[in-house]
């Protein structure tokens, strides 16, 4: 018996990254992450210089001391020969080894996962996170950029326009009215058929309102929103996202700090949702004229203070396979758009980081101002909501359509700070419109 607790726990747990014995370093060439309906295939192309250990003699390991020989991919059941497949990763959990690919991971995200020899790595089935098909890879024009470049650069308008003060104006009647509401349609309708615009579809219909339909000044009027929103909505379909985020991040420099103070916006608060006025009390901080507490490291800090500790994911706490139990997939066939329309009707409150308001959102819908555009809006949300509860989706683009706005209000005479978080309206249609849906099964 070996009583050295340092070699035990060697022997127990083994590097996250294969390792062969009696091996020399050989920079083996990786390619782009393969297609959600292909197992992984030896790379051709490469894209990134990975070190990876491979037998002096370049065959498959048959020395019985090594207990990782001879072993297969959980998933594809291929082997892990460094020349012909994809490197692998060690489940701490199972002690089962998994292509990176087969595992749903991103050539970045392996990277990190595999870099870091302290932490752990579980697998799908031992992390709680049920098997789901990867979306679309990115391949796309988009206007004069493409892949990558549309994600970045939607990303970082995203990442500031969370931020923003309300200042949306109405959507004008028209064509340009129709246009935003069918090229809203369009981005919905990419998530829904899978397209190749599928990983960014969801964060750029939370992007599109804050970058197009900023109000350009505080007394501008209807012809003057009409004007802009065409412009916008051209430079939008170029790609120049980047452009647009300038004008509007110029335009929000513009608006005034409100003259009511965060106290009064607290007490407004604090007031409504004692008269159990819910949604005009989550209106009240999404209008211009409202004065939360003003974001600092010190308000930051606050607020994480009061956040609960992440606990341990519980597989027992997720859905495994859809649909979920107790309900059959045939039943979800029939939510529609009419359904969607009535949900937006009877869903109110504030709007959530992207800034899009319950009103425009039902204005898309319903106003006989786009009857055609907003029936084919309508249809596409009802195809999205169908896909949401009978698939296992790629969890990564549908982030922007789960985040919420974190909101700090003043309490206490300005002792403490109240934690205020809104989510996204278009989620809250999605939930309302299951919920009714399934009313006499909830």
């Amino acid at each position: 018996m070996n009583d050295n607790p340092e070699n035990q726990n060697s022997s127990v747990r083994r590097s996250k990254r294969r390792q062969v014995p009696n091996s020399k370093y050989v920079d083996v060439p990786m390619s782009n992450t393969p297609s959600s309906n292909s197992k992984p295939t030896p790379p051709t192309s490469s894209t990134h210089l990975h070190t990876t250990h491979v037998p002096n003699d370049q065959t498959q390991v048959t020395n019985p001391s090594d207990p990782t020989a001879n072993e297969l991919c959980k998933t594809c059941n291929k082997d892990f020969d460094p020349l012909t497949s994809y490197p692998s990763l060690f489940c701490n959990s199972c002690n089962l080894w998994y292509h990176y690919t087969c595992a749903n991971l991103s050539e970045s995200e392996y990277e990190t996962a595999a870099t870091d020899q302290e932490a752990e790595w579980f697998c799908h089935n031992c992390s709680g996170i049920p098997d789901y098909i990867p979306a679309t890879p990115l391949t796309s024009t988009w206007g004069g950029i493409s892949g990558q470049t549309i994600m970045s650069d939607l990303s970082s308008a995203y990442s500031e326009i969370v931020g923003w003060r309300p200042n949306l104006f109405k959507l004008p009647k028209g064509a340009a009215g129709q246009a935003f509401v069918s090229e809203v349609n369009r981005l919905i309708n990419a998530w829904t058929i899978k397209s190749d615009l599928e990983q960014v579809a969801i964060l750029a219909v939370n992007t599109i309102g804050a970058l197009v339909l900023q109000k350009p000044g505080k007394r501008s009027t209807p012809k003057e929103h009409t004007t802009a929103l065409t412009r916008r909505l051209e430079l939008w379909k170029n790609g120049q996202f980047l452009d647009l985020l300038s004008e509007a991040r110029a335009i929000q420099k513009q608006i005034r700090s409100s003259t009511q103070s965060s106290e009064s916006t607290s007490k407004g608060f604090a007031r409504l949702m004692l008269a159990g006025k819910v949604n005009k009390a989550m209106r009240l901080l999404c209008t211009s004229h409202s004065a939360p507490l003003e974001v600092t490291p010190g308000l930051i800090r606050d607020l994480e203070k009061k956040h609960p500790p992440d606990a341990p994911l519980n597989r027992t706490h997720l859905v495994s396979s859809l649909p979920a139990p107790g309900f059959e997939r045939v039943i979800f066939g029939s939510i529609d758009g009419l359904m969607i329309k009535k949900a937006a009707k009877s869903t109110g409150g504030g709007c959530g980081p992207s800034g899009m308001s319950s009103e425009l959102w039902s204005r898309m819908l319903s106003s006989k101002a786009f009857t055609q555009e907003g029936d084919n809006l309508s249809s596409s949300l009802a195809r999205l909501t169908r896909r949401l509860c009978t698939e296992l989706v790629d969890p990564s683009p549908l982030s922007p359509l789960l985040s919420c706005r974190l909101i700090g209000l003043s309490k206490d005479q300005g002792t403490g700070v109240r934690p205020i978080g809104i989510g996204e309206v278009l989620r809250r249609i999605i939930g309302r419109a299951v919920t009714q849906h399934l009313r006499q099964d909830i």
